[in-house]
C-alpha cells in the first residue's frame, strides 16, 4: 500500500511490506501527478489561504510543484461565497468578503486548468476553549558527535487549557518557536588558496571598502543599514499535537506537551518566543491529522504497523482524478510566552561568530521582525 507522509512540508512515498517500511522510488507521469489541496478558514480576520500543488517524483529536485491558474471558491451554509486570488504560484487567498464564524459550515470548490473539478465536504467550525497557561521544564540531554558527547538540552513546553463546550473534544495544539540571531557579514573574508584572505563584505551588510594604508586591505565604510545582520528563526512543530491522548479533568486539559525548545547559544542569544495555538476540529479534520502524525511516527520505526491511507475530505467531482488534502474550519485561541537566558538553569555561551548573511546561514530564518517581538 502506498502512503503519503507529512503532507504539509515534504512528500515521500513508501511501500509497506509486512512489518517493515521500505522506501521505494515511484515514477509518476505528468498526467497522473497527485493533486494536493490544503487550506483552512478560521474565526480570525481574513485573508484565508488555500494551497494547491502536485506531488512530483521522489527523486526530483522539486518534490512539490505549485498548481497555478486554478479557480477556487469558498462557500458557507448560508449561501455566501468568494473566489480566491492567486497571490503567488500555487497559493490562493481571499480578500475581506467572507469571515469565518463559529457554528457556520464551510467548503471549497476547485477547478484546475484542465477542467477537472474538486469539492471538499462541508466542515463545521466548532468553538474552542481558552489556553490558560504555558509552562516549561528543563531537560538535560546529550548527543554523540564524531568529536565527542555534547549538550543537547531542551525546554519541554506544556499547556493547560479549557476543553470547550462541544460534545466531542477534538482539539489540535500547534506550537511555533521564534528566536533572534545576529551575524557579521561586513567582516566577511574571502580566501583563495594559496593566497591569503582579503576583506570582502557582503553587499547586504551596508559596508563597502575604501582606500587605506598599504597592506590594510582597505577600510570598511558604512554607507547603509545592514539588511542581513539580524534574523528571526522559526522553529515549527514536529508532529501534530492532538487531544486524543490527553486527559480532561473538570473540562480542563492538564499539562499537555506541545513542543520542545532547543537550548543553545543561538536560540537564547536574546530571548525565545513560544506561541501556542489551540484549534477546534471536526472529527474529519481530527482523523486526517491523526493519520499524518501516525505515519510520521511509524516512518522512524520498522516495527510499527502501517496506518491508514491519507485522503482527507476533498474529492474529484467531474472525473476520478487522484487528489489528497483537507479544507477545514477552525476556531483558534492563541497564547505566547517569552523565555529569557536568565530563566535557564544553565548558562549559554555567546553566539557563534558568523560572517555570512544571517538568512543564508540559519535555516527557516527571515530578516523580517515578527509582529509583537518588542
Amino acid at each position: 500500500m502506498i502512503r503519503l507522509l507529512n503532507l504539509f512540508s515534504w512528500f515521500t512515498l513508501f511501500l509497506a511490506a509486512g512489518a517493515c517500511v521500505e522506501r521505494v522510488d515511484i515514477e509518476i507521469s505528468d498526467s497522473t501527478r497527485l493533486l494536493v489541496i490544503e487550506g483552512s478558514i478560521t474565526d480570525g480576520p481574513p485573508p484565508y489561504f488555500v494551497q494547491l500543488s502536485r506531488a512530483n517524483q521522489v527523486n526530483s529536485d522539486k518534490p512539490v510543484i505549485p498548481e497555478t491558474g486554478a479557480l477556487i471558491m469558498i462557500s458557507d451554509d448560508l449561501g455566501y461565497s468568494e473566489y480566491l486570488i492567486e497571490s503567488e504560484p500555487g497559493i490562493y487567498r481571499t480578500s475581506t468578503m467572507i469571515q469565518g464564524e463559529v457554528g457556520r459550515t464551510y467548503f471549497i470548490t476547485v477547478q484546475t486548468t484542465d477542467g477537472t473539478e474538486y469539492k471538499s465536504e462541508p466542515d463545521k467550525m466548532n468553538a474552542v476553549g481558552e489556553i490558560l497557561d504555558i509552562q516549561y521544564e528543563f531537560e538535560a540531554r546529550t548527543v554523540v558527535e564524531p568529536y565527542g558527547e555534547v549538550d543537547a538540552n531542551v525546554l519541554n513546553i506544556y499547556v493547560d487549557s479549557e476543553a470547550g463546550g462541544g460534545e466531542e473534544q477534538f482539539v489540535r495544539w500547534r506550537y511555533t518557536g521564534t528566536y533572534e540571531v545576529v551575524t557579521y557579514p561586513e567582516l566577511h573574508v574571502t580566501v583563495t588558496p594559496p593566497y591569503s584572505g582579503y576583506k570582502d563584505p557582503w553587499p547586504c551588510s551596508g559596508y563597502i571598502l575604501v582606500g587605506g594604508p598599504p597592506g590594510s586591505g582597505g577600510i570598511l565604510l558604512q554607507v547603509d543599514e545592514c539588511a542581513c545582520c539580524r534574523c528571526w528563526v522559526t522553529v515549527p512543530e514536529e508532529l501534530p499535537q492532538l487531544s486524543d491522548t490527553q486527559l480532561i479533568a473538570g473540562n480542563i486539559f492538564n499539562h499537555v506537551k506541545v513542543g520542545e525548545v532547543p537550548v543553545n547559544n543561538a536560540s537564547f542569544h536574546n530571548k525565545f518566543k513560544v506561541e501556542v495555538e489551540q484549534m477546534s476540529m471536526s472529527r474529519t479534520a481530527y482523523e486526517f491529522f491523526k493519520l499524518i502524525r501516525e505515519q510520521k511516527e511509524n516512518a522512524s520505526s520498522i516495527f510499527q504497523p502501517p496506518s491508514g491511507e491519507i485522503r482527507g475530505n476533498i474529492k474529484s467531482v467531474s472525473q476520478d482524478s487522484p487528489v489528497v488534502g483537507l479544507f477545514w474550519a477552525t476556531a483558534v485561541k492563541k497564547k505566547s510566552l517569552f523565555i529569557y537566558p536568565t530563566d535557564l538553569p544553565v548558562k549559554v555561551t555567546p553566539i557563534d561568530f558568523i560572517t555570512l548573511p544571517c538568512n543564508e546561514f540559519y535555516k527557516n530564518s527571515s530578516t523580517q521582525k515578527p509582529r509583537g517581538w518588542d
